[in-house]
């Protein structure tokens, strides 16, 4: 994960503030779970796009590191995500079965306390190296432990090879994540919730995101891993 820009531009900032403003009392509930709330969608109607759609444009117009990923890449979707206070650690994932790219505009600070945690290769080659086999990982629903004593069997050694950071920025940053990286949303150790906009996108266009609006649980929003995971979020505290 990568800082593109220290601070948004004061237009943008002033328009997520009253998107925010606008949708924040669906955050105000007592759901503990990390979930979030489309904005827009990219197979939504016109209609329903309609309050949103020049959130689009502005976001085209902020720099030219995302005006390049709309070029190149399929919008999927806006939406606000929150990890409350005390929330779940998720499993380790990527997103999409690898197929997408999102960037992230948190509205609070992020630090070791709510930054979403990440694999981070020393060597960035490894990146691409590794990248299949973190796709078999990616199937097998591992929390930190289960992470490292995978990546053990291809000789990869914790601090020598990798280490596990957490997404650091001040607040209206914007945040770059590519398809390759390993991640999860951890426990919010504080006591705000860590609301961020995410702006994801399809690399392929090929698989099929889902399209509700209200994802109160956002760790099973991929249907091929709800089952799987709830089972082990029954069976054993996750690290």
């Amino acid at each position: 994960m990568e800082v593109i820009k220290d601070s948004i531009t004061k237009s943008l900032k002033n328009t997520l503030e009253k998107v925010l403003e606008e949708n924040i009392d669906y955050f105000n509930s007592s759901n503990k779970l990390i979930n979030h709330r489309v904005i827009y969608c990219n197979k939504w109607t016109e209609i329903q796009n309609s309050k949103y759609i020049h959130l689009v444009e502005m976001l085209q117009n902020e720099c030219e590191h995302l005006n390049d990923i709309f070029k190149h890449n399929t919008l999927i979707q806006l939406n606000i995500l929150n990890a409350p206070p005390d929330c779940n650690n998720q499993l380790f994932h990527l997103d999409y079965m690898g197929d997408s790219i999102s960037y992230f505009i948190p509205f609070v600070e992020l630090s070791d306390l709510n930054g979403t945690e990440y694999l981070y290769f020393f060597d960035k080659e490894n990146y691409k190296k590794y990248y299949m086999y973190l796709l078999e990982m990616n199937s097998k629903y591992l929390d930190r432990n289960g992470a490292i004593e995978y990546l053990s069997k291809v000789d990869l050694i914790k601090d020598v090879d990798y280490a596990f950071k957490f997404a650091n920025s001040d607040a209206y940053s914007l945040i770059y994540m590519p398809h390759y990286v390993y991640h999860r949303g951890q426990k919010n150790k504080t006591n705000r919730n860590r609301l961020m906009l995410n702006v994801l996108f399809s690399i392929e266009n090929t698989y099929n995101y889902p399209i509700g609006e209200y994802v109160l649980d956002t760790e099973i929003d991929e249907k091929s891993r709800e089952l799987d995971i709830l089972a082990i979020r029954n069976d054993r505290i996750i690290y």
